[in-house]
């Protein structure tokens, strides 16, 4: 008898398909695939300080200010009631000006002199001689007076600047009692005085109205609407949702506030201005703050990656069992599940190209992009009867791992003067740009097949001085 001796497994699966029956149908679970993506996007603010050299305006408000400022008919009497004439002079001094938290106060020092003449009226009528009486005149000094006035600053949505000026305190330092009639007329005087100056005031408010600061502000608009270039990192576009500004002061003839813009900056290896924008967002709201801080989503396509790569690792060198490779170019290309192919040309002791894939990665700490599972591709094998079996050894592929790794600050560095030319420069006549960036990470790495997606976050300062001031 033929004994044939049976596997125990194959029995075992048997029992169990025979088990399910035949109605039944085995079903493989699928596996989803994984999908990467940039972590979200938040908003960025960039708080820019900004400085308007204010003194043509300055002396503007210094030639608007009246020299003297004379009772009604000067150097005639002016009446008041039947029994009472008098008249003033009064002569200012320079103005000094200050600004705190969008007030103005202006100061100015002067000096004033009065006459006064009293008589007896009866039913209206003056019954007696004038009798005459002065401060200020002649040998004696002019009496000394004291005015402040303060203004109110206030941005409107359009970028206007509106003011409220008025008298603040008109203080006579010296009184002026007419001793003839024993009549201290000094109220009076001040009272005339402050609505002169409040008259004044009020041409102030009317001509800081023509100051046309969004006239100023839409050539920057127009530019910031734009795609701004970033040396090798492509060109970046703001994209602006809002615009806030910060309490107003004044240091010498400087104004001095900042300027906050929130935005969701963009930026791509794609320089062309498709969809551009001329106007700021309206103004709203204040804003407190230093610096900037943009993170940012990019995109470039493996054309810019070829010219990044090629320009960091170009004439890298390494040396294995006496063969001296050194990179001339590399070109990439995306494949499926994020991998990428290396085509790698190469000059030395053996001259050729190489392929090799790999999955590049992201070390967010170190800010270090390498491809640790790097191997070579397929296309390479033709390559072994050209230089031979040697050059295939791991050893060589592990200096191409490392050979592969880039510092993302390094690059940065190398970069710096570049990307903070863009900062330092004349936007348009009298408004000038100053800063630079002062770190650059990036946040997120995502490998599709048709380009590269990255999430960087860019520091640094920027402020603005404008020098001239569209006055009308």
């Amino acid at each position: 008898m033929l004994i044939r001796i049976v596997n125990p497994f194959s029995i075992l699966v048997v029992l169990l398909l025979a088990g399910c029956g035949t109605s039944k149908k085995t079903t493989v679970p699928t596996v989803e695939p994984i999908v990467k993506t940039l972590p979200p996007l938040t908003e960025s603010v960039i708080h820019i300080p900004v400085k308007v050299v204010v003194k043509p305006f300055l002396q503007q408000a210094e030639q608007l200010a009246p020299k003297e400022i004379t009772s009604d008919g000067w150097p005639a009497y002016m009446p008041s009631g039947c029994d009472f004439r008098y008249k003033y002079r009064f002569l200012r001094s320079g103005f000094q000006f200050s600004c705190l938290n969008n007030r103005v106060t202006m100061t100015m020092n002067g000096r004033y002199q009065i006459a006064g003449s009293k008589t007896v009226c009866v039913l209206g009528q003056s019954v007696s001689p004038w009798i005459n009486g002065s401060c200020g005149f002649g040998d004696e000094p002019m009496r000394r007076v004291n005015i402040q006035l303060i203004s109110d600053l206030k941005f409107t949505t359009d970028y206007r600047l509106q003011t409220s000026t008025r008298v603040e305190k008109v203080q006579a330092l010296d009184k002026c009692v007419v001793t003839v009639f024993n009549n201290d007329v000094t109220q009076q005087v001040m009272d005339s005085i402050a609505a002169s100056v409040n008259f004044y005031g009020n041409e102030i408010d009317q001509n800081l109205r023509n100051l046309r600061f969004d006239e100023v502000l839409n050539p920057i608009a127009e530019r910031a609407g734009k795609k701004i270039p970033l040396s090798t990192y492509g060109y970046m576009k703001l994209n602006a949702n809002s615009v806030k500004l910060g309490a107003i002061n004044l240091a010498g003839d400087t104004l001095r506030f900042v300027a906050g813009i929130s935005c969701f900056p963009e930026i791509s290896s794609d320089s062309i201005n498709t969809a551009t924008t001329k106007h700021l967002p309206p103004l709203s709201g204040v804003v407190n703050g230093d610096g900037f801080t943009l993170t940012t989503n990019a995109v470039y396509d493996y054309l810019t990656i070829d010219t990044l790569l090629t320009r960091t690792l170009r004439n890298r060198e390494f040396d294995v069992k006496g063969e001296k490779i050194r990179i001339s170019s590399v070109e990439v290309s995306g494949l499926d599940q994020y991998k990428v192919r290396f085509k790698i040309s190469f000059t030395g002791t053996k001259k050729g190209t190489l392929f090799l894939t790999g999955t590049p990665e992201l070390d967010l700490v170190s800010q270090q992009l390498q491809v640790p599972d790097l191997e070579y591709d397929l296309n390479s094998s033709s390559l072994v009867l050209v230089v031979g079996k040697t050059f295939f050894n791991r050893q060589i592929l592990e200096g191409l791992r490392q050979q592969a790794k880039i510092n993302v600050r390094d690059l940065y560095l190398k970069n710096k003067p570049k990307i903070d030319a863009q900062f330092n420069r004349s936007i348009m006549d009298g408004i000038f740009m100053k800063g630079a960036t002062d770190e650059l990470r990036l946040t997120g790495l995502v490998i599709n097949k048709d380009n590269v997606q990255v999430q960087a976050q860019v520091k640094g300062m920027a402020s603005l001085v404008i020098t001239k001031l569209p006055l009308q």
